[in-house]
């Protein structure tokens, strides 16, 4: 009798440590997201910084064509402003110095045809016999020449580099116009892309800073390429979620679950896990343990009612 008795204890005992070894199945949290959103990114900015001047209320639904965010865009509009200015003024200096060297020009080519002109006559004398003028005249008729001819290389000479001058500048005007038109047109683009539209119907979702894990709100400063809003389409609408390394391996596509959402508690939805990342990443507000991301799906594909951003509980089956 207490022999049955003892056996009986330990089979107690032991039955909890069999049934110990069975690990529950993983449950895995995450968010409904849309898998055809437009992200909202901070665009390229001088120093690497800027300012949301104003977002379109989270949740709000806007259409193609509407602002989601826009950046304070007031250094970019004085830039503008100020190239403007100085490729005007630089056009007016530009118009008086080209004018100015036409007028060299036109001097140059006065002065080149005059000494043209000179020289023909002096050759015309300098091709009288000495025998007819007299070895005086003559000597100072070939001296004329000599003199003349000198005077119109020399007058050749100051056209070409008036000449030079002229299609130089010319040539360097059209490089400096270009140039402020570029630089213009780079701030126009900058100062367009601080207002971010939407090129679909969707949801506006705000992001979540990578620092202090709060939503991004009008007013915050942030860097170029933070990630600070999107729209989300609903049409094609998946849960993200992320797996504690200590469950990848009871994890993997194509595994069978069932989703919980906490706006919707009295509903669950059956879907499977079509992807899992290869590499794991560390989720800070989850501490320091290594997390692998995964895409579920609905096996309904009609299912009404989901927003991107709803919290849910995934269990794999």
């Amino acid at each position: 009798m207490r022999r049955a008795a003892i056996l009986g204890l330990v089979a107690s005992l032991a039955m909890p440590a069999a049934f110990a070894g069975e690990a529950p199945p993983p449950m895995l949290t995450g968010e409904v997201y849309s898998r055809q959103a437009q992200a909202v990114i901070v665009p390229m900015t001088t120093n690497w910084r800027a300012s949301i001047s104003t977002m379109a209320p989270e949740g709000s639904q806007v259409q193609a064509g509407d602002i989601v965010v826009e950046f304070d865009g007031t250094e970019a509009a004085r830039q503008l402003e100020t190239q403007e200015e100085t490729a005007r003024t630089e056009q007016a200096m530009t118009e008086r110095e080209i004018a100015q060297l036409e007028k060299s020009l036109a001097q140059a080519r006065f002065q080149f045809e005059q000494a043209q002109v000179t020289l023909d006559l002096a050759t015309l004398k300098a091709e009288i016999p000495e025998g007819v003028l007299g070895a005086i005249e003559y000597a100072e008729n070939q001296l004329a020449f000599e003199e003349a001819t000198k005077a119109l290389e020399n007058a050749r000479q100051a056209f070409a580099d008036a000449r030079k001058s002229l299609d130089d500048r010319v040539k360097q005007a059209e490089l400096d116009e270009r140039k402020l038109l570029v630089q213009a047109e780079w701030w126009t683009q900058m100062l367009e892309s601080f207002q971010v539209r939407a090129n679909q119907s969707g949801y506006v979702i705000y992001g979540i800073h990578p620092w202090t894990r709060t939503k991004f709100q009008e007013g915050d400063q942030v860097q170029t390429s933070f990630h600070v809003a999107q729209v989300a389409d609903t049409a094609d609408l998946a849960v993200k979620v992320w797996i504690n390394g200590v469950d990848r391996p009871r994890v993997a596509a194509g595994d069978t679950v069932t989703i919980r959402l906490d706006a919707l508690p009295d509903r669950a939805f059956q879907g499977r896990i079509e992807s899992v990342s290869e590499s794991s990443s560390n989720r800070q507000e989850w501490g320091w343990a290594d997390y692998f991301e995964a895409e579920v799906v609905f096996d309904d594909k009609g299912v009404d009612d989901l927003l991107p951003g709803m919290s849910a509980l995934v269990e794999v089956l």
